[in-house]
């Protein structure tokens, strides 16, 4: 009897240490944060306040059976339960300011083809015939600095969130995604193959 216990307990053990714990990763979440700091860096329609405020919808007419829904989750916790993106910490905002003071400087070169987007979302020094070599040196520490605030960004949104390591490679998918998606006319953009097209 006793030694069927500890079979038991021992098989008990060996299964629980190999349940593996998924952790939810808000795709849908990530994505809008992306959009919106983009927007907030390279200039977009995030960046930008309305010039009005719209006006309050009328309050819609109660439906019958509506205090039926009372007795279900309220709508304050319903809001609390949706994964809130943290992109406010000291790191980030650091790095979202970076990036923004940089941005009226590489917006030429990208427009002049001389930096592209590569398929990762990183950016690329391409052609730089014609380009005088001090210049030259200038457009490679704009890659350069804005690429690895780029991969800052993506490390500090993953720590501060609570994602780890392992997720860094999902969120710059997703800001790759973005970053193709609001570019500028007329900027050079890799494509998975590698080749390069024009927005």
């Amino acid at each position: 009897m006793k030694r069927a216990f500890t079979v038991l307990v021992f098989s008990s053990t060996v299964v629980a240490a190999c349940i593996t714990v998924n952790i939810y990763f808000p795709a849908p979440e990530v994505r809008a944060a992306a959009e919106k700091i983009v927007d907030e860096t390279w200039g977009g329609a995030a960046g930008t306040q309305p010039d009005s405020v719209p006006a309050e919808p009328a309050p819609a007419k109660t439906p019958p059976g509506a205090w039926l829904r009372r007795l279900g989750p309220s709508a304050a916790w319903a809001a609390e339960a949706k994964p809130n993106v943290d992109v406010s910490t000291a790191a980030i905002r650091a790095l979202k300011a970076s990036m923004k003071d940089r941005a009226a400087q590489l917006k030429p070169y990208l427009s002049a083809g001389n930096v592209g987007i590569g398929r990762d979302g990183m950016l690329v020094v391409r052609g730089l015939d014609g380009v005088a070599l001090g210049e030259q040196a200038k457009i490679r520490r704009l890659v350069e600095a804005e690429n690895s605030d780029r991969k800052a960004l993506y490390a500090a949104i993953a720590e501060a969130n609570g994602y780890g390591r392992e997720r860094i490679g999902d969120i710059q998918n997703i800001f790759a995604d973005t970053w193709v998606e609001k570019a500028e006319k007329g900027w050079p953009i890799q494509s998975p193959s590698g080749g390069w097209t024009k927005k």
